[in-house]
């Protein structure tokens, strides 16, 4: 999990010390700036026919739709025709059976394994009236009904158009099977067609300006059948992160034509560890001074055509930490990928849209001291429980422990902290719904500790979080002579 904590937890402490760390004046010029001309919130799509895509979306069409544009970067170096890609170095390839952009085929039936299964191609007819496809993957909901991709798969600005239009004819195929030689091996779960999309307010789809856009996710509810899509394949847990170094599995369909495996038939999978992404556009930089907001990069695993929108699954859990958005073009030597993470300024801001039933950011912690007195001089023990009851999980959550005077913090255990003698700021790796996280402070008694010494335990909530009354607790520790 990510371990680049040492400027979050000095910034920390800095605040709880009363200490303020200001951005340069020019930092704060610019970010003010271009920040006023970003869109906030959320977008929907007009409401579209499920069974309309469905039946629109024949074996026929799904064979002769072409694979999404990438957001535009640079011109490749070879032309797009050509039949073998360069992109990966040997000493980067880490996929076991990796071919030269990192890439290997999933293990057929695709139903055999849960994230297989829950990753699926997700065909559409584009801004500009043409047959295209991305990758997407399903995402845990309250409505059972979300599938999550990238913003560019379902909005763009047509060639010669001056504004953004909705793309049409969703229809998401879990577990897709291009080489199936019958339909319901070809759609083991069938085709669920889109009801509304939506893309975070300033994604604007304009062909350069968005390229390595923090905003490039967007979310599709599909129409509903005798059970939730959900219900039928499972989900990926989304995971709250500002981007970070993770080991993950990237997985979906690259479709270029002619270009076998990556023609859109294949179901195919990637392993890479990643790193915060170095690069970020002009207005995606100045979004960051005010509301913090994440990617992650892989130089692993090239990115196709096709692919945008692929889930990007932390390596062991069903957690999805990033979507599939940029990268170098087919052919460039030294190939990367570019994810967005999942954060409230994007994800956060359309799934309270797409699915307003639901609780996401949900934190909540508890404090146990000692049952009875301690002595002066003695030290303590105190427990401090972080629990999510939302539907995501969140890493490297933000936890403070604070002690009065009279009281030392010795040591706490069960999270990454940066302390002082009175306070501690931690970050704990991964909080996941049903699986809370525990740390134990130790509290040294002074000679002349009051009575009660009350240990502060506060977790950060977020705008997602409906009750953040319980994000703080506090355990008091008696004492006695």
């Amino acid at each position: 999990m990510a371990r680049t904590l040492v400027t979050t937890l000095v910034t920390a402490l800095a605040a709880l010390g009363g200490l303020a760390i200001q951005p340069s004046p020019a930092t704060t010029t610019a970010a003010s700036g271009a920040a006023a001309q970003v869109r906030v919130g959320a977008e929907s799509s007009p409401l579209m026919r499920p069974r309309q895509a469905i039946r629109y979306w024949t074996p026929a069409r799904q064979a002769g739709a072409g694979a999404a544009d990438l957001p535009a970067t640079r011109a490749p170096l070879v032309p797009a025709s050509a039949r073998r890609l360069l992109s990966v170095p040997d000493g980067k390839r880490i996929t076991p059976g990796g071919d030269v952009n990192g890439y290997a085929p999933v293990r057929r039936p695709y139903t055999g394994a849960a994230r297989s299964r829950v990753t699926g191609r997700l065909f559409f007819v584009n801004s500009g009236g043409h047959g295209d496809s991305c990758s997407a993957s399903v995402v845990r909901s309250a409505s059972g009904l979300l599938v999550v991709t990238a913003a560019h798969c379902v909005y763009s600005v047509p060639e010669g158009a001056e504004r953004g239009e909705w793309h049409s004819n969703f229809a998401f195929v879990p577990a897709y099977d291009g080489r199936a030689t019958s339909e319901r091996q070809r759609e083991p779960y069938g085709r669920w067609g889109g009801r509304r999309a939506w893309k975070p307010g300033a994604y604007t789809g304009q062909a350069g300006g968005d390229w390595n856009s923090v905003y490039d996710v967007a979310l599709i509810e599909v129409g509903r059948r005798e059970r939730t899509l959900q219900d039928a394949v499972g989900a990926l847990t989304p995971l709250l992160s500002q981007g970070g170094r993770h080991t993950v599995v990237a997985a979906g369909y690259p479709g270029v034509f002619g270009r076998k495996p990556y023609d859109g038939r294949d179901q195919l999978w990637c392993l890479a560890r990643t790193q915060p992404a170095r690069a970020l556009a002009a207005v995606s930089a100045a979004v960051t001074a005010t509301e913090p907001v994440g990617k992650l990069e892989t130089y692993n695993c090239h990115l196709s055509k096709g692919h945008s929108g692929g889930p990007w699954v932390v390596k062991g859990t069903r957690d999805l930490v990033g979507v599939l958005s940029a990268g170098t073009e087919d052919g460039e030597a030294d190939g990367y990928s570019v994810a967005n993470a999942l954060n409230v300024g994007s994800y956060g801001a359309i799934v309270k849209k797409a699915d307003p039933r639901g609780v996401y950011d949900a934190l909540s912690t508890t404090a146990t001291g000692p049952t009875g007195p301690v002595r002066r001089g003695r030290t303590a023990a105190v427990t401090a429980t972080v629990a999510m009851r939302g539907l995501l999980a969140s890493a490297q959550v933000p936890v403070t422990l604070r002690v009065p005077d009279g009281a030392t913090l010795t040591a706490v255990t069960g999270a990454t902290c940066a302390r002082t003698a009175q306070q501690a700021a931690c970050a704990l790796d991964t909080v996941r719904p049903g699986h809370p996280v525990r740390l134990t402070a130790r509290v040294r008694l002074a000679a002349d500790a009051p009575r009660q010494v009350p240990l502060t335990v506060h977790v950060a909530a977020t705008g997602l979080d409906p009750a953040p009354r319980d994000n703080t607790a506090v355990a008091r520790i008696p004492v006695q002579d």
